[in-house]
Formats: structure tokens, sequence, C-alpha cells
């Protein structure tokens, strides 16, 4: 049942971990996180089915879920040792996240196609964008560089992630898959402040950071490659680290919020 005083304490508590001991305390644990990820890639000798049909059918959304469920799932605390076994498991989370994408960014030409009233149409468009925008999942074309990204600027969404951590804490299934999009729904919905704090800053930042890379892509072209590897290989891994370790706290601060009885 939805309790306006909840989401007022979560809110205020969300904003407490602004503050500057708290967020330093997270930052730092996220930075000890981001060296297990790379201890953890080093078992991951595989070549899964998710990449390899991204490669050859050249599906650019393909590659970013992989790639993104790859880092979750290195990042996030689990009881089995992450070796060589653990990478082999099953994990259809990424199809999941691939598909999602691909329904929620064609929706609108979807319906743009049906013989709707356009009054009717213009209102429908316009609450989807709202939602997606609600959701960080809008590209933000103002953004200096959002082009450059192309459509990986969607999957550095905290709700993808958090619903990526929420399917893997789950049972492999239809109904378990839904159940873990309500409770990223509701993790965001609880924390919604400091969601849209961090997610604002690491835009910014990566708008700057091209902004000041773009002159020298003219003169050495190489200088583009790189800013590739650190986008790939540190910035976005520590960012989804950062909500990793975000969600494991306010996972058991409120798991009676999410997992009721």
């Amino acid at each position: 049942m939805w309790k306006f005083e909840t989401y007022k304490a979560s809110w205020l508590e969300s904003f407490d971990l602004l503050k500057s001991d708290s967020m330093t305390l997270l930052l730092l644990v996220s930075f000890k996180t981001l060296t297990t990820v790379y201890r953890s890639m080093l078992r991951a000798w595989f070549l899964p089915l998710t990449l390899l049909a991204g490669l050859v059918l050249n599906i650019p959304r393909l590659l970013c879920a992989f790639y993104t469920t790859i880092i979750v799932r290195s990042s996030r605390p689990s009881i089995d040792y992450k070796n060589a076994s653990y990478w082999q498991k099953t994990v259809v989370a990424d199809w999941i996240i691939f598909f999602a994408v691909i329904l929620l960014v064609y929706l609108p030409q979807f319906w743009a196609e049906q013989d709707i009233p356009s009054t009717f149409m213009h209102i429908v468009l316009y609450c989807y964008d709202l939602l997606m925008r609600l959701l960080f999942l809008a590209r933000y074309d103002w953004l200096p560089g959002t082009q450059s990204l192309g459509v990986f600027s969607l999957f550095l969404s905290p709700f993808l992630i958090i619903w990526l951590l929420f399917l893997l804490d789950a049972q492999l299934g239809f109904w378990s898959s839904i159940k873990a999009f309500g409770r990223a729904v509701l993790m965001l919905s609880y924390n919604y402040p400091f969601f849209l704090i961090i997610y604002v800053i690491i835009r910014l930042l990566l708008s700057c950071l091209y902004v000041l890379l773009l002159p020298l892509t003219t003169t050495v072209p190489a200088v583009a490659i790189l800013g590739w590897l650190l986008l790939l290989g540190i910035l976005v891994p520590y960012w989804i680290c950062l909500l990793t370790n975000f969600y494991v706290k306010r996972l058991h601060e409120q798991f009676g919020l999410y997992y009721r009885s």
C-alpha cells in the first residue's frame, strides 16, 4: 500500500546518503568493488552466446545488454565463488534487458503508425516520453556527446541496472522477471532523489570529457579509442559498482518494502 510517510522517510534517507561522509564511504567501497570486477573478469574466459549473436548480427543493443549484464554479474555479491563455473551458469538477464530496450525504443514508432486520433496520440506519446525520462531511459540529445554514445546511453539508466540486479537475485521464469521489474520500480521510487542526482552527475561528467577530448580527436585519432577504453574500462564499470553497492545497502535496510510476505 502506498504510504506518504514511508516515501518521505526514504527520500530523506537517500538525501542523507549524498552527504560528504556517507557518499565518500560509498565511493571508496565502489572503488574496492571495481578491483573485484577486474579480478572476476579474468575468469570469464567463455564466449557467451549473446556476445557471439551480437557480433554476428551486428546488433549494438545486444552487445550493450551483454556488456552491462557481465559487469553487473561481476560486481554483485554472490555466495558462489566467481570462478569459471560461476560464469558458465546460464543467464538470460541480458536477453531480457535487450528485448525490453527494443520494446521501449520502438513502442512510440508502433503507436504512431496506428490509426488513432492525433490528439489522443499526442497525449499518449507525451506521457510515454515523461515515463522514459522518469526511468532515465531518455537519450537527452541536448547533452554534448550523447549522439556519440548512441544506444549505449540507454544502458546508463540506474533503473536498468537495478532491474538487472533484481533479475540476477531472482529465480528464472517469466513471473519472477515481472516481480523483479516491479521491485526495481519500487527501489527507484523510494530512492529517487539519490538516483536523480548521481545520474545527472555522471551524464554531465561524460559530456565534459567528450567536450575536452573532441578537439584532440581531429589531430590524434587514437584519442577517440582512448576515450572509449576509458568509458568502457573504468567509468561505466565504476558507475555500475556504485549502483550495485547502493542497491545492496538499501535492500538490506528496506528489505520489507521489496520482498513482502
